[in-house]
């Protein structure tokens, strides 16, 4: 009789056990969602000033971008800029960039056109995407250009690394016409897109 009743009383401890666990494991903090850090080393050309960049990111971190004040081209002339961006990301995360689009305000009549050149590139891991497309006038609707890489890239895991990105954009036509690249609703000039994954 003893025997049996120490059986059953091991037998409610394993199940109280059990029943604790999954409260245990919930009671376990979520791991942080991975938030990536910038910092404009240098900027350098006629379409960006010194203090008219700045690199930010999208709210729900999925995104950051590249965003110029004063880049504004006329009709006859062209503009460039290379930036410098630090990347970081928090330990046990890695990121790619799958696209990049770059959107311009043109304010263009007809005869005129604009035209944007976009490089980029990471110092330290091969990934990088260009662009090279051409929008003619009468237009003054948003204007935006996406660039694919062939191959998806994660940067190496806990390492930061600098973005190079060099912009030239041209308009042809009369000094009337010109185009900004900026998206002056929404303040960005050229938008990364990220795919995040664990190391």
């Amino acid at each position: 009789m003893f025997r049996v009743r120490m059986m059953a009383a091991a037998i409610v401890g394993m199940s109280l056990l059990g029943s604790l666990a999954p409260t245990a494991a919930h009671a376990s903090p979520a791991a942080a969602e991975p938030r990536i850090t910038l910092q404009v080393l240098s900027a350098f050309g006629g379409g960006c000033p010194a203090g008219t960049t700045e690199a930010v990111t999208t709210a729900d971190n999925t995104a950051f971008s590249l965003a110029y004040s004063q880049f504004r081209v006329y009709g006859g002339d062209y503009k460039s800029c290379r930036v410098v961006i630090r990347v970081a990301v928090p330990q046990g995360w890695t990121y790619a960039v799958y696209s990049v689009i770059n959107r311009v305000t043109p304010n263009l009549s007809a005869n005129s056109a604009a035209r944007l050149q976009m490089n980029a590139w990471f110092t330290g891991f091969p990934w990088n995407a260009s662009d090279d497309n051409s929008v003619n006038g009468p237009r003054t609707s948003l204007w935006t250009s996406t660039s694919n890489p062939g191959v998806l890239t994660y940067a190496p895991c806990n390492q930061s690394f600098d973005l190079n990105v060099n912009d030239t954009l041209r308009v042809n036509g009369a000094t009337s016409n010109s185009a900004e690249l900026i998206d002056t609703d929404v303040r960005a000039s050229t938008v990364f897109n990220l795919m995040w994954r664990r190391c």
